[in-house]
């Protein structure tokens, strides 16, 4: 895959204003665009707020027919422009998924995750994901994590087992966790040798103060942009997924595993 910018948007979200977070939404597509993006994150629920639970099933959006997705779609076609966009989905046999819908450049819907591990009561509100799987997109084989599903090694590794050279992870990530998903994700780059990137929410909503520290990291570990704890803003950094193949063997982790020596869990 030629190499393309990537784009990660640390910002607040307005709980509530899906109309608006939306329109907040396409026209930061269009100012990455003029800066030469091709790809873009935004964070876990952004559409339409992290704690809106008292109105979470109003706001839920189709993936079928989801009037937010289908503009997001119709523009991404018209900039060319991937979009991950962090959102509650209608569930039909129970609460909703918390989501990250991935919009390819044609503006067809290539990926989607809910999230599958939750933290602090999330179980309460949302049905949990059944899968965790990388898939194709026309960036390269691409995984999802939500916020808390990048805490576990495993996750990142199973994505990577399965063929993705990039994670991406959208996050609401408050304090008092300053510093561990930058350090997480810095660490599952090196450690799959491949491409993470990573969004999180800056100011206040309800209770919760979010941290930002959003980040992008090549798979060697190299800081390639990074953001502090407060400022909302754009961040870019160029990406080549040929850089996941390293030019010596060296620092294989997934072709030196000996998964014969690890618990029984963790051998497939």
């Amino acid at each position: 895959m030629p190499p393309f910018t990537a784009c990660v948007v640390q910002t607040p979200s307005y709980p509530y204003d899906k109309a608006g977070n939306l329109q907040r939404a396409l026209d930061t597509m269009e100012t990455a665009a003029a800066q030469g993006a091709s790809l873009i994150l935004f964070p876990e629920m952004f559409l339409t707020g992290y704690l809106i639970r008292n109105k979470l099933e109003e706001l839920s959006e189709s993936l079928e027919d989801g009037p937010a997705l289908a503009a997001l779609s119709a523009k991404a076609k018209a900039l060319s422009m991937g979009v991950l966009m962090g959102l509650p989905l209608k569930n039909p046999t129970g609460k909703p998924y918390n989501a990250i819908v991935m919009i390819d450049r044609d503006g067809t819907i290539a990926g989607v995750q809910a999230k599958t591990h939750f933290f602090g009561g999330e179980e309460k509100m949302f049905s949990p994901g059944e899968a965790l799987q990388a898939f194709d997109t026309s960036f390269g084989r691409m995984g999802i994590l939500v916020c808390y599903d990048g805490e576990f090694p495993e996750t990142a590794r199973s994505l990577a087992l399965d063929g993705a050279k990039m994670i991406c992870m959208c996050a609401a990530n408050m304090t008092p966790y300053e510093d561990y998903h930058f350090v997480y994700m810095r660490t599952r780059a090196m450690e799959n040798r491949i491409y993470t990137l990573y969004c999180n929410y800056v100011g206040n909503e309800k209770r919760f103060h979010y941290c930002g520290q959003s980040g992008i990291f090549h798979p060697t570990g190299r800081i390639l942009a990074e953001a502090d704890q407060e400022t909302p803003g754009l961040l870019y950094a160029p990406i080549d997924l040929a850089d996941t193949t390293a030019e010596d063997d060296y620092l294989n982790y997934l072709r030196h595993r000996h998964p014969e020596l690890y618990h029984p869990a963790l051998r497939d």
